[in-house]
C-alpha cells in the first residue's frame, strides 16, 4: 500500500495513462507551479530594474548638486537653514504707523478750536500758542 492524498491506496489500483504517468506523479499543480515560477521571475526582474533606476537617479542628483556647488550629503540641512533664515518664517514685528506731524497751522487751528469751545482758558491758549510758535 502507498499513501496517496492522505489515504492508503493499493498501488495496483492507481490508473496510468499512455505515458505511464499516473495521479501519483501528476497532482494537477504543474500549471500552477509553472505560473508561479514565471511570476516570481517577473517580480525579480522588476525589483532589479527598480534598484538600477534608483541608483541612476541618485547618481544624477548627486552630480547636479555637486555641479551647483552644494554638498549633496547635507543639502537637506542647507535648505532647512535657508528657509528658517528667510523672512517668510520670521516672527512678525508689529508695524507702528507713525502719525504724521501736524503742521504749525493745524496745531494753531486746534488750539483756537479748543479755546473757542472753552476747553482751555485764555492763559493756556496764549502759552500753548507761544510754545507751538517756538517749535
Amino acid at each position: 500500500m502507498t499513501m496517496l492524498w492522505g489515504e492508503f491506496i493499493p498501488t495496483d489500483e492507481i490508473p496510468f495513462d499512455d505515458t505511464g504517468v499516473g495521479p501519483f506523479y501528476d497532482n494537477g499543480m504543474a500549471a500552477a507551479q509553472n505560473g508561479f515560477g514565471a511570476l516570481l521571475g517577473l517580480v525579480v526582474v522588476v525589483a532589479i530594474a527598480g534598484v538600477i533606476f534608483s541608483a541612476v537617479v541618485g547618481m544624477r542628483k548627486y552630480r547636479v548638486l555637486k555641479d551647483a556647488g552644494v554638498d549633496p550629503l547635507t543639502v537637506d540641512a542647507a535648505i532647512a537653514a535657508k528657509v528658517l533664515r528667510s523672512d517668510v518664517l520670521a516672527p512678525a514685528t508689529p508695524t507702528v504707523t507713525p502719525t504724521p506731524e501736524k503742521t504749525l497751522e493745524e496745531r494753531l487751528a486746534e488750539l483756537d478750536d479748543l479755546h473757542a469751545r472753552g476747553v482751555i482758558s485764555d492763559d493756556e491758549h496764549r502759552d500753548a500758542r507761544s510754545a507751538a510758535l517756538r517749535g
